[in-house]
């Protein structure tokens, strides 16, 4: 197998063939909070796994008093850093396997989303972990408003810790990619059948059929004969030698099934293929990937269908 370089575009993911993934440097973004230990708690079990350096981010942000633009600092810009200093520093304290790993620590001023991307740029980041409150939508994850510009931006894959997940020490033990075969399916399952076969992970390859009234609407059994051929068609075809794959077809909303079959399957991480309209949509920004990753009882790996 050759090497994936994640930040950068390649001829591997123009086909079938698998490649072997290289995570070097795993970005996590954090505003100290529960959620975030979540999300550096993944960081840890998926570096070790690779060796990776760790990134640890944080966006700090003047609090100001009164009100439009007259409003000024209460505190000095270098107070304000002081203290998100020591909040890192407690923050790195309360997790000691982080010092099992290298690791580095970044603490500016600005908009979280900016300071991610940017960041995860300079550093050629291979992966970006945040955690998520599953609030309401990604609009709440623990990084607040920033979520869409950290999903849709970064030129990496995401992975979104949310609230029922349950942490393993084996974050690749069980994979289930999740796919509409429109929009989201050719990177995402190379990267899918990548950690499969480096793992020698159970795979899942899942699509959901969303019922439909239409009289006019394809044969239900023809149509679902022809999503296992395209979910078949997504798989390399040296999987066989590594690990085995198994293919489901299921009918229903993706929001709610995606995290029934994730919890029925013991699967240790999802995997989603990510656009500029994403798969899990419907109908409205965000709504059902927003569900999958509050309800899944594992983290949510979001690989963007395009290079940016």
């Amino acid at each position: 197998m050759s090497a994936i370089d994640t930040t950068a575009p390649s001829e591997a993911f123009l086909n079938l063939a698998t490649s072997e993934i290289l995570l070097h440097r795993i970005l996590v973004a954090t505003d100290f909070s529960h959620y975030s230990c979540r999300a550096l708690k993944e960081a840890i079990a998926i570096g070790r796994q690779f060796s990776a350096e760790i990134l640890l981010v944080h966006a700090a942000s003047p609090t100001a008093y009164g009100i439009g633009v007259e409003a000024a600092p209460v505190v000095p810009p270098q107070t304000e850093l002081e203290a998100a200093r020591a909040q890192m520093a407690a923050f790195v304290h309360s997790e000691p396997e982080l010092q099992e790993c290298s690791h580095q620590e970044f603490i500016e001023f600005g908009a979280a989303g900016d300071l991610i991307r940017r960041l995860a740029r300079e550093h050629h980041a291979d992966l970006v972990i945040a955690g998520s409150r599953g609030s309401g939508g990604l609009e709440r994850l623990a990084l607040g408003s920033v979520a869409e510009s950290i999903l849709s931006v970064v030129p990496c894959p995401v992975i979104i810790v949310g609230p029922s997940c349950r942490f393993t020490t084996h974050p690749f033990r069980s994979i289930l990619l999740a796919t509409d075969l429109e929009t989201t399916g050719l990177r995402a399952a190379q990267f899918a059948s990548s950690l499969a076969e480096r793992f020698h992970a159970k795979l899942t390859l899942l699509h959901v059929m969303e019922r439909r009234s239409s009289r006019h609407a394809v044969q239900p059994e023809l149509a679902e004969e022809n999503a296992r051929m395209e979910l078949a068609r997504l798989l390399p075809p040296d999987l066989p030698a590594y690990t085995s794959a198994t293919i489901r077809v299921e009918h229903g909303k993706p929001g709610e099934l995606i995290p029934e079959i994730a919890t029925l399957l013991c699967a240790s991480l999802v995997v989603t293929g990510f656009g500029d309209r994403s798969s899990f949509s419907d109908h409205a920004p965000w709504s059902t990937l927003s569900q999958v990753i509050r309800d899944s009882p594992c983290p949510v790996l979001s690989v963007r269908c395009h290079f940016i």
